[in-house]
């Protein structure tokens, strides 16, 4: 089972050179100047015309991150125009606002797939994020990317600094992950687990927004999840009987003491603010476990949800 899944996840570390302000949550601010710079320097066609479509989404960097296409003949997501990013951006875990020259903050980001092989373009993109001013708009600042680090597994040591301010040089892609990774040390069997919601999530049911997650409902957008991400970016079918774990799911019980955040961003593409709202807290599941827990291990770094290009679905396994 997802023998070919792979992803990597990387680690920004800026140290700020001029006054700049942002909002407590900064996920809108990373997104928004990642895709926007991005798309500057990476569309090969003419801006006009790439806005409305992109004229070649088979080669561009940009259609790679951001509009993945779905092929006519797919057998997944037929229909639908893109297929999900080939990232998950974890902006700035800090409420603080205003920052000062010398202070520092990080930025992380995982890639999927084939996507790591963008990371050349996403490393000279998140430099130029620091060298044209990061922030609110009109209270933007200059920062300085000192480094980039590869980073290994959860409670992991092992680190690799791939970039330096000093060399400006990328030396490789640093360390490729799998689901063997995720597994190696952590618990194969048990009847209780407690995840805490770290950023906003966004979960639909039936069609509306909820904050009741029930286990069938976090096993189903899973299972979607991680089979989307697996066909689209890594070429490879999840190979499982997803009826079958969804029946079980219905008989693993919950607690959740969650609460709900509502927010917008403002989107100058579409001209509108549009809702990020979400629930954060934590939740304990009670039951048979153990079929389930490659997916629930492995949703550690793959998010859950919508809105995950933002930070959003993060979630963390609280140690027993």
């Amino acid at each position: 089972m997802l023998k070919n899944f792979r992803f990597a996840r990387y680690r920004f570390t800026y140290t700020v050179q001029e006054p700049l302000k942002m909002s407590r949550y900064k996920g809108n601010i990373f997104r928004s100047r990642f895709g926007y710079l991005l798309r500057h320097i990476a569309c090969i066609g003419e801006t006009q015309t790439c806005e409305q479509k992109c004229q070649h989404p088979n080669r561009c960097i940009y259609s790679k991150c951001f509009e993945t296409p779905v092929p006519p003949d797919s057998p997944i997501l037929r229909g639908q125009p893109y297929a999900p990013h080939p990232f998950i951006l974890q902006p700035p875990h800090t409420e603080k606002t205003d920052f000062a020259p010398d202070d520092t903050f990080v930025c992380s980001m995982t890639l999927i797939g084939e996507a790591i092989n963008l990371l050349p373009w996403i490393a000279f993109t998140f430099r130029e994020i620091g060298k044209r001013r990061i922030g609110i708009r009109d209270k933007r600042g200059q920062c300085l990317l000192d480094k980039i680090e590869s980073l290994s597994v959860h409670g992991s040591p092992n680190s690799q600094t791939i970039y330096t301010a000093e060399t400006e040089m990328l030396a490789d892609d640093g360390i490729i992950l799998g689901l063997a990774d995720v597994l190696e040390g952590t618990p194969q069997n048990r009847d209780a687990i407690e995840l805490e919601f770290l950023t906003p999530t966004s979960i639909k049911v039936d069609g509306r927004w909820t904050s009741a997650l029930t286990f069938e409902h976090l096993i189903r957008n899973l299972l979607r999840r991680i089979r989307f991400l697996s066909y689209f970016h890594c070429r490879e079918d999840l190979d499982v009987d997803a009826h079958a774990l969804i029946d079980a799911a219905r008989a693993i019980t919950h607690e959740s003491r969650f609460r709900w955040l509502k927010s917008n961003r403002y989107s100058y593409r579409a001209e509108s603010s549009i809702p990020m709202d979400g629930f954060i807290g934590k939740v304990r599941f009670t039951g048979e476990l153990t079929p389930f827990l490659p997916f629930i291990y492995l949703g550690e770094y793959l998010h859950i949800g919508h809105h995950t290009a933002f930070g959003h679905g993060q979630y963390r396994i609280i140690p027993n």
